[in-house]
């Protein structure tokens, strides 16, 4: 009976466990899943931005507010978060070099994406600790019934 008892808390200690891996791996899942989101809308934020243009600074503000005057005419914008000067970012302005720079971080920002789907496929995978309390749950019940029916003898 005692050995029963016993098992019976040791699997209800594993299901705990479980729950609480279980936890932890679905709030894992929702943080990356958040992390993936905005990574893919940002990407493509930037795309429509340079696309539109927009003012970046030395420390990479970036800012669309500002009326896209050509810098050319003498007109210094600078950041209002830190006074630097501001230069527009514009596709149709860009040099063939900047285009190229823009695309290469444009396509290593997309393959990230894949690599942090498939991390949020195999944790939804790993996520399985719920059947697995449930397996430790029903075990301990089981020992629990056992251990009553030999305490009747």
């Amino acid at each position: 009976m005692w050995n029963k008892e016993s098992d019976a808390g040791t699997n209800t200690w594993s299901a705990r466990v479980a729950k609480r891996n279980a936890k932890i791996s679905r709030d894992l899942i929702v943080k990356i899943t958040a992390e993936a989101d905005e990574l893919d809308a940002r990407i493509k934020h930037v795309a429509d931005m340079e696309e539109k243009g927009f003012w970046l600074c030395e420390n990479g503000h970036e800012r669309t507010d500002v009326p896209l005057v050509p810098q050319d005419e003498g007109h210094e914008i600078h950041c209002g978060f830190c006074e630097k000067q501001m230069k527009l970012v514009k596709r149709s302005e860009m040099t063939g070099q900047e285009k190229y720079e823009s695309d290469k971080d444009r396509k290593d920002a997309e393959k990230l994406l894949p690599a942090r789907r498939e991390e949020i496929a195999n944790k939804e995978a790993a996520a399985e600790q719920d059947a697995t309390a449930k397996y430790f749950s029903t075990q301990a019940e089981s020992s629990r019934t056992l251990a009553d029916a030999i305490r009747k003898l």
